[in-house]
């Protein structure tokens, strides 16, 4: 990858964070860094939510950025510590 890719990439993992950020239904933080996303929650929501959750992210993605020219990773962690997982949001495909 060229560096105006890495560039793209990682404004649309800021994009991304972004709008997950203000769908998000929870006092959860969401960080960007390049192109991985780190939505941090709480562990109630881990343990009841976490399904709906990445719906409702995947969902968005695909309705406000249908286009993707990377991937991008998704983490999505408990704020106590006690869980960890990643995802992926794939590019769009050519």
């Amino acid at each position: 990858m060229n560096s105006l890719e890495l560039s793209q990439i990682a404004e649309l993992g800021a994009s991304v964070a972004r709008l997950i950020k203000s769908e998000l239904a929870t006092d959860g933080t969401v960080h960007a860094a390049a192109n991985q996303i780190i939505v941090s929650i709480s562990r109630f929501e881990v343990e009841h939510r976490l399904g709906n959750l990445l719906q409702q992210i995947y969902r968005s993605v695909d309705q406000h950025f249908p286009v993707r020219k990377g991937d991008l990773s998704l983490i999505v962690r408990a704020m106590d510590g006690s869980y960890e997982n990643s995802f992926k949001i794939w590019k769009s495909v050519s």
